[in-house]
């Protein structure tokens, strides 16, 4: 407490999506079984952002977090995690999400999410006032 303010303070957060915002994120049908399934491809072979990258470096050096949330899967959220972190690239957190959660979650959330940046047209119409669309490559 200083000067008599009792409430609490806490450092707005800007989240960032993963695919087709940060990076464009690849893949192939594998088959395990009779069954076929979706598995990531190594983040090396994801096309990244430089210019995004860099924006969430920028944030990073005037202590603004920043976090990264995916759509697609826990493991291409740890994957993107463990690449991050090998470029020191400073983000807060990574996390996987279900969309539809997500969105009605921004309702009564008040962690202080600044914005949630997007390159998806269609996502950025369910974030409300908190969306902030920019085109793949570009700077927030």
């Amino acid at each position: 407490m200083q000067d008599g303010d009792l409430a609490t303070w806490e450092q707005p957060r800007i989240l960032v999506v993963l695919e087709d915002t940060l990076a464009h994120v690849t893949g192939e049908m594998k088959r395990k079984g009779i069954r076929k399934s979706w598995s990531p491809n190594d983040p090396e072979s994801w096309d990244w952002g430089l210019v995004t990258l860099k924006t969430i470096q920028r944030y990073a050096f005037n202590s603004v977090p920043v976090e990264v949330i995916t759509f697609v899967s826990e493991e291409v959220a740890g994957l993107a995690a463990r690449w991050l972190n090998y470029y020191d690239v400073e983000v807060a957190d990574v996390q996987c999400y279900e969309l539809g959660h997500f969105q009605r979650s921004l309702a009564w959330r008040r962690n202080g999410v600044q914005r949630v940046v997007d390159a998806d047209p269609e996502r950025i119409l369910r974030y409300g006032q908190l969306g902030y669309q920019i085109t793949w490559n570009g700077e927030f």
